[in-house]
Order: C-alpha cells, then sequence, then structure tokens
C-alpha cells in the first residue's frame, strides 16, 4: 500500500511540474571557494615551492572546491594572476580584481581549451589539477600541484 501511494504521489508530481528531478554531478556537493590558502609542492621538481590557490577556508585550507561567475574573495584572484601572468589572458579593464566575471570566464574557458580539459568556464579539481598556478613571489614561474605534467 505505502509502495503505491509512493508512485502514485511521484507521478502526481510529475503531471503537475511536467519535470522530473535529475541528479546533480558530484561536483555540486562541493564547496564555493571563499578564499586562497598556501599549497607546497610535494613534486620533485620543484620540491618545497608554494602557490597561492583558491581554496575553502575555514580553520584549513580544503582545495576541492569551486569557483563561477558572480564569486568574489581573493581565490578568484589567485586564479585571474595565474590566468593573466602564466597564460596571458586579458582580465579586462579592472585586471586583478578579485570578481568572477565575464572576463574571468572567458580566460578561464581559454585556458581550460589550451590545457584540452572540459571547456565550461568555471573552476573546479579538473582546471585546479591542471593549471600551472603562479609560483609564490614570480609572475611568470609556476608550478603544477602533482607531477602528471
Amino acid at each position: 500500500m505505502l509502495q503505491r501511494l509512493l508512485r502514485l504521489t511521484v507521478a502526481g508530481l510529475i503531471a503537475a511540474t511536467g519535470t522530473v528531478a535529475v541528479a546533480q554531478p558530484a561536483e555540486a556537493a562541493l564547496p564555493h571557494c571563499n578564499g586562497a590558502g598556501v599549497y607546497t609542492s610535494t613534486w620533485s621538481g620543484a620540491p618545497g615551492a608554494t602557490a597561492w590557490i583558491p581554496a575553502y577556508v575555514t580553520s584549513t585550507f580544503n582545495f576541492n572546491c569551486l569557483l563561477i561567475r558572480g564569486d568574489h574573495n581573493s581565490g578568484v584572484g589567485e586564479l585571474q594572476r595565474t590566468l593573466s601572468y602564466i597564460y596571458g589572458q586579458n582580465l579586462g579593464p579592472n585586471g586583478v580584481d578579485n570578481d568572477f566575471g565575464g572576463y574571468t570566464q572567458t580566460a578561464l574557458r581559454n585556458v581550460q581549451s589550451a590545457l584540452g580539459i572540459g571547456v565550461d568556464g568555471e573552476y573546479g579539481p579538473q582546471s585546479r589539477d591542471h593549471i600551472c598556478w603562479r609560483w609564490t613571489g614570480s609572475d611568470n614561474s609556476c608550478i603544477w600541484l602533482n607531477n602528471n605534467h
């Protein structure tokens, strides 16, 4: 009886709204980056090198986070610095302004395309792992977060 009631309820909801809820990708469960944190390289090509990268900041740094258009924080600024200084991308008249707007989205899409990864103009784990991050204290040197490069 309960199972039949549940089926009728679901059928009624579909009929009333004309839609079916679809599960979102696993990335949707990730927090939005709300700042930046220092990553220290353990890769043998650059041991001990540091880079500021977007992070979800609480009492620790969680580098497994998302940035999308409309976000505004220091993590966006670090992404912008890397897009501009390392990849030569145009960030518009305001340059590095910590605001994930249209110029930042276009710059990220350009870099994602050049790196051969999914092009969506959103920053997440795939972009994080493929971008060569601006080395702290340098505008033209970068490090990867792993040794896959």
